[in-house]
């Protein structure tokens, strides 16, 4: 260790892998799926190898189901999909992806800011390892953002999308850009200062319930935390527990895409589209942002649904009853 600031980036290597994911989950502890097991109701653990590490994933319906990648929201994970799956059509073989970072998933390295743009990259890359030349994707939030993404990108790959409380990336505003990157940069630098300081200190399972409960206003309720926290929180001590997400994700995604951009890749889409907004949930744009989005959206695809469901943020997980008959009939036919 010559310098300081070899040994900051020692730290980071060390600290990150074992302190901030579940990446002490090992391929080993998680063993690939089994094809002729995993059902609807009995989802397999499935680990695949990315450039820097592994990407965790569950496994929902039969090997010869019709191919589905469900994306969590931002610091949540493939929990988030465990009440709606069930209740879904049983001909749908549904991955359920921990993103990077969260859940089971490994981190980025420690010198690699998060952003929209890799999930392109990592859903591609999951696509090839499956042989799944053509699929659905359902989104939840930034999951749902990052489908609309793809879509658009790779249109003649996705056939259904399904956006969760979510219509598109927030799009950045020339005006503030310099403000929002400084703030990223700012929060990023902070975040990894509390890392090189030492581990977080440890919680009792009531204080993280309490904390998601109170963080996202409500949404999350006690038995939605139960959930999530089966991938989301690790236990550190008899009576303690840490989130097991990177800490760096606090900062936000580092991406910067502008409006117009979105609206190009919306006319790109083929894919049949079902947005549903959940009544309570956070309006990111005016309504009049998203009606131009979602009327982008029929220029190319056959058919463009946006439906109104009472709920906040996180309807599909805690009253998924009320999501699964839109969801399941959006599907028919396949």
């Amino acid at each position: 260790m010559e310098n300081e600031s070899e040994k900051k980036f020692f730290r980071l290597k060390h600290i990150i892998p074992r302190n901030l994911s579940a990446a002490s989950v090992s391929a080993s502890a998680i063993q690939p799926v089994n094809k002729q097991t995993a059902s609807v109701n009995a989802p397999e653990e499935f680990v695949f190898k990315m450039t820097y590490g592994n990407v965790a994933a569950k496994i929902w319906g039969p090997p010869d189901g019709h191919p589905v990648f469900a994306i969590h929201g931002w610091l949540d994970n493939a929990g988030s999909f465990d009440a709606l799956i069930p209740l879904l059509p049983p001909n749908l073989r549904i991955v359920a992806v921990d993103t990077a970072g969260h859940g089971f998933s490994d981190p980025f390295p420690p010198d690699i800011a998060y952003n929209f743009i890799d999930s392109a990259l990592a859903i591609e890359r999951l696509a090839r390892h499956f042989k799944w030349e053509k699929f659905s994707i359902i989104g939840h939030s930034l999951g749902g953002a990052m489908g609309m993404l793809f879509a658009g990108t790779f249109p003649e790959k996705v056939d259904k999308l399904v956006c969760l409380d979510v219509v598109r990336v927030i799009p950045t505003k020339t005006e503030t850009i310099d403000l929002r990157l400084r703030k990223a940069v700012n929060k990023l630098l902070k975040l990894e200062n509390a890392i090189l300081a030492g581990p977080e200190k440890p919680m009792s399972y009531e204080v993280a319930v309490d904390k998601c409960v109170t963080g996202t206003f409500g949404s999350l309720d006690k038995k939605a935390c139960d959930i999530l926290f089966k991938r989301g929180l690790r236990k550190v001590a008899e009576d303690g527990y840490v989130f097991s997400r990177d800490r760096r994700l606090l900062a936000a995604p580092l991406s910067f895409i502008a409006k117009e951009h979105q609206l190009f890749l919306a006319h790109k889409v083929t894919a049949d589209v079902l947005v549903i907004k959940f009544s309570e949930g956070p309006y990111f744009e005016a309504p009049e942002d998203y009606e131009e989005h979602i009327e982008a959206l029929k220029t190319k695809s056959k058919r463009v649904q946006y439906v109104q469901v009472e709920g906040m943020h996180h309807t599909h997980l805690t009253k998924p009853a009320s999501v699964a008959p839109i969801i399941s009939d959006f599907f028919k036919g396949l």
